[in-house]
C-alpha cells in the first residue's frame, strides 16, 4: 500500500532551485556514492527551511546521509517488532544516535568521538550478556571490563564468536584503507597522523591564505572531517547491527 501511495502521490512544487537541487544530488553522488531523488531532497528543504542562515545545502546533504545509513537498521523493523525498545534500552545503540544527531547538527568530530563511544559501550555490553544470566551478572560483567579498550574488546569478540576482528575491521575502510586506528588519531587529535593519511589518499589538502603553519596544519587535518565521520557513523552502525540484529 505504501509503495502505491508513494506512486500516486504528487509531484512536489520544487521552492528549492534546480541548480541548487541538481548541485545538491552531484555532491552526494561523487563524496558519498548514492544518488538521492528530488523528492527527499526538497522535503529535506522543506523541513530545514528557515532554520539556517547558512550552509542550508550542507544542512540537506548530512540529512540525507545521516537518513541512508539509518535505513540499515530500520531495514530491520519488520523482523523485531521490539526494535525501539532494543534502540532504547543498548548502549550502543543510544550513543550511535547520539552521534547521528551530532553529525546531523554539522559537528563531525564529535560524530567520530560518540562513535567510539558506542563500539565500547557496545562490545562491552554484548560480550557481558553472552557471559552472564540475569542483569545484575551482566553489570558484574560490564563492570570487569571497564579498563578494556577498543582493541582488546574486539580481540575478545573475536574469541567469543561474536564477531570476527577481520570482520570489524573490513567495515571500517577509508580511502580504501583499512582500520579502526582511524579512530584513534581523531579521538588524540593526532594532526600529522591524520594529515598524511589524507595525503598518502591523494586527497587534495592545498591551503590557500592561512595565517601560520599551525593554522595550515590544523585546516588540512579538518579538511575531510564531514567525509570520515560518515565512514565511521556507517561502519559503527554496520557493527550495532551485526551485534543485535544478525
Amino acid at each position: 500500500m505504501r509503495n502505491l501511495e508513494h506512486k500516486n502521490r504528487p509531484k512536489k512544487n520544487y521552492d528549492i532551485p534546480r541548480p541548487d537541487l541538481q548541485r545538491i544530488k552531484k555532491i552526494v553522488e561523487f563524496h558519498y556514492g548514492f544518488l538521492p531523488d528530488d523528492d527527499e531532497i526538497v522535503s529535506i528543504d522543506e523541513g530545514l527551511r528557515n532554520q539556517y542562515s547558512v550552509l542550508h545545502d550542507q544542512y540537506i546533504i548530512r540529512e540525507l546521509l545521516t537518513r541512508k545509513v539509518s535505513d540499515i537498521l530500520v531495514a530491520h523493523r519488520r523482523e523485531k517488532p521490539d526494535i525501539e525498545n532494543l534502540f532504547i534500552e543498548k548502549l550502543m545503540f543510544r550513543f550511535l544516535t547520539i552521534a547521528s544527531m551530532c553529525y546531523r547538527a554539522g559537528i563531525p568530530l564529535a560524530c567520530i568521538a560518540l562513535c567510539r563511544v558506542a563500539l565500547e559501550a557496545g562490545l562491552r555490553e554484548r560480550l557481558a550478556e553472552v557471559k552472564a544470566s540475569s542483569p545484575e551478572e551482566v553489570w558484574n560483567e560490564i563492570n570487569k571490563r571497564r579498563h578494556k579498550l577498543l582493541g582488546s574488546l574486539v580481540k575478545e569478540a573475536d574469541q567469543q564468536g561474536i564477531m570476527s576482528k577481520k570482520e570489524f575491521e573490513e567495515l571500517f575502510v577509508f580511502g580504501g584503507q583499512l582500520g579502526h586506528h582511524l579512530l584513534d588519531k581523531y579521538i588524540h587529535a593526532d594532526l600529522n597522523s591524520i594529515i598524511r593519511l589524507f595525503e598518502s589518499l591523494q586527497f587534495d589538502i592545498r591551503v590557500m591564505g592561512a595565517k601560520d603553519a599551525l593554522a595550515e596544519k590544523k585546516i588540512q587535518a579538518e579538511a575531510y572531517t564531514d567525509k570520515v565521520a560518515v565512514a565511521v557513523l556507517a561502519a559503527t552502525t554496520r557493527i550495532a547491527e551485526k551485534l543485535y540484529l544478525l
